[in-house]
């Protein structure tokens, strides 16, 4: 796969270009393929019904209310058109993770999902088309990176 051939692809790589690079390893959703040159990053589905998933890990001294804050401000600073649809406590650990939601531009869903934990912002950007469904690995996967229990 080339990036180039999935614009929206290279917007989810903007949002997350300077955490790449710190990121750990992650639980990938089952069966999704990696995406070729990101190091924590997977995708599944063609065309108009390709979803993508990536997890970054990174230096956080402040707290899930100042993440939070920041990953809006971040998502609706990177993305044109991006509009706010809501933010909720993560279901499977609430209290110790969010999940912003955003409608993108060509009727794609951005679900942003964040947490503190040791000093460490974890976060996960789960990509789909409006029309679908969230995919069950990719929410199981978002589970295991946001929910983990602090070492």
């Amino acid at each position: 796969m080339r990036i180039a051939r999935f614009p929206t692809l290279g917007l989810a790589f903007l949002a997350f270009g300077p955490l790449a690079a710190c990121s750990g390893p992650s639980p990938q959703p089952v069966g999704w393929e990696p995406i070729p040159g990101a190091k924590s990053g997977w995708t599944t589905g063609t065309g108009a019904n390709t979803q993508i998933y990536l997890y970054a890990k990174r230096s956080f001294g402040g707290t899930l209310q100042d993440l939070a804050s920041q990953e809006s401000i971040n998502v609706l600073l990177r993305y044109r058109g991006a509009r706010f649809l809501r933010s909720d406590p993560f279901g499977p650990c609430p209290g110790a993770a969010g999940l912003a939601t955003f409608k993108l531009e060509g009727a794609r869903i951005l679900e942003r999902g964040f947490s503190v934990q040791n000093g460490q912002a974890i976060e996960v950007s789960y990509l789909r088309p409006a029309s679908a469904l969230p995919d069950a690995a990719a929410t199981a996967a978002m589970k295991g990176a946001l929910c983990a229990a602090p070492l």
